[in-house]
């Protein structure tokens, strides 16, 4: 593990994650696998530094399984969740009786950011073209703020993006048109 950050979801739950040397699972590159939270980081006794074994959960998700405690090298680091979020800056809390931290800002960009990007998710409106890099860049150009801002999305807002020629456009703005008609 070279080293853990935290990744904020849409419910404002603060997710640790590991950094790791790329290594080839079932045919696939892996370099980041889930710690779920803090609870199982001490349960495992994870510390950045350590060797450690590493399966896909349901085949998807990599997750570490066991500390290699006899490669672990001195001077290995603890890690310890934030008590501020790190993309906002606001408190973060851990509810009696829950193993999440929660970031305490009811507007936090990265809460808003994962929102609008499950929003448009093949789980929800299926918005086809529009993933997690073009809702960065729609949000970073001041387009989105929110999920209703999707639909308001015109021609002369998009074109002068990068990477969206006339056809990108046409397809996106196609797309967001049929997610309307068939939700």
């Amino acid at each position: 593990i070279e080293n853990i950050k935290i990744q904020v979801g849409r419910t404002g739950v603060l997710t640790p994650v590991a950094y790791l040397k790329p290594v080839n699972i079932g045919g696939t590159i892996v370099s980041h696998a889930t710690l779920h939270n803090e609870d199982e980081i001490r349960k495992k006794n994870i510390r950045i530094g350590d060797t450690v074994i590493v399966q896909r959960a349901g085949d998807v998700i990599p997750e570490v399984v066991e500390v290699l405690k006899r490669l672990r090298p001195k001077g290995v680091k603890e890690f310890n969740m934030p008590r501020k979020c790190p993309v906002c800056g606001f408190d973060v809390i851990r509810k009696k009786g829950e193993a999440g931290h929660y970031c305490q800002n009811k507007k936090c960009f990265a809460v808003e950011k994962e929102k609008i990007i499950h929003f448009v998710s093949k789980k929800a409106f299926n918005i086809d073209g529009l993933g997690e890099k073009i809702v960065g860049q729609l949000i970073d150009e001041g387009l989105v703020s929110d999920v209703a801002d999707i639909f308001k999305l015109t021609k002369g807002d998009l074109a002068p993006l990068e990477r969206f020629a006339a056809k990108s456009v046409s397809n996106l703005l196609e797309a967001i048109n049929r997610s309307i008609i068939i939700s």
